[in-house]
């Protein structure tokens, strides 16, 4: 977990081999941080002149040897702040560079996919409908428990309609604030979910064997029409 953690924030496998030894050894010299990460020489160098620039890892003169330290674990969510005040300082310069002409269908791959769907309908807070919702994979499960918090602390109202044979699944996501769930016919047994937000329709595919394919439609046409059509289906459907 630490490791995947410190990759996601733009560390290599050697400089996360090299920051967490630092860590243990405290000051080292390089030999003695060769010896902990079995990292040749030269790629230890490499890597300690990137942890450097990253904000990672300080160094010192000693007996004119160079000594080098970690720092303290807490100074990295000061190097994410930093990080995110440059990036807000340019945000306008890029937002002036992106081509107006946007394209209106976007195809994600992946859990990290999925999540881009959800974070996205948390920046809508009018009613939110799922057309063909289902039990939620095992690998997202977790998030979504985070995501429905979110959903709750900004009062974001959803209906949503559950296929008939995950009663269960429905019966637990009944339990949520401001949420309204019924189950559809059970002649509606689409493994697609379909998610409509805002001006937005995304259509989730994926189970716990297939890698999750998440299509994202921003048309207005679009959405109303499918606004109609779940009206239709909440009407004739059934609630728990």
């Amino acid at each position: 977990m630490i490791k995947e953690i410190l990759k996601s924030i733009g560390l290599s496998q050697n400089e996360i081999k090299i920051y967490l030894a630092l860590l243990e050894l405290g000051p080292s010299l390089i030999g003695k941080i060769c010896g902990k990460t079995k990292i040749h020489r030269r790629n230890v160098y490499d890597s300690i002149e990137m942890l450097k620039d990253k904000g990672f890892v300080s160094s010192t003169i000693i007996n004119n040897r160079n000594v080098f330290e970690a720092v303290n674990p807490k100074r990295i969510l000061d190097i994410l702040d930093e990080r995110r005040t440059s990036i807000e300082t340019i945000l306008p310069q890029l937002m002036n560079r992106q081509n107006q002409e946007q394209t209106l269908v976007k195809v994600y791959t992946g859990l990290n996919g999925r999540k881009i769907i959800f974070e996205d309908k948390l920046k809508y807070n009018e009613e939110q409908y799922v057309l063909g919702a289902h039990k939620s994979s095992k690998k997202i499960s977790t998030y979504l428990e985070n995501y429905h918090n979110r959903r709750i602390q900004k009062k974001i109202q959803l209906k949503m309609l559950f296929i008939n044979e995950d009663k269960e699944a429905a019966k637990k996501f009944s339990k949520y604030k401001f949420i309204e769930v019924k189950l559809l016919p059970k002649i509606f047994a689409s493994p697609i979910a379909i998610n409509i937000y805002g001006n937005k329709t995304a259509i989730l595919l994926g189970s716990e064997t297939i890698e999750p394919i998440s299509i994202l439609i921003e048309d207005k046409g679009l959405s109303d029409d499918f606004k109609i059509y779940f009206d239709m289906l909440w009407k004739s459907s059934k609630h728990l």
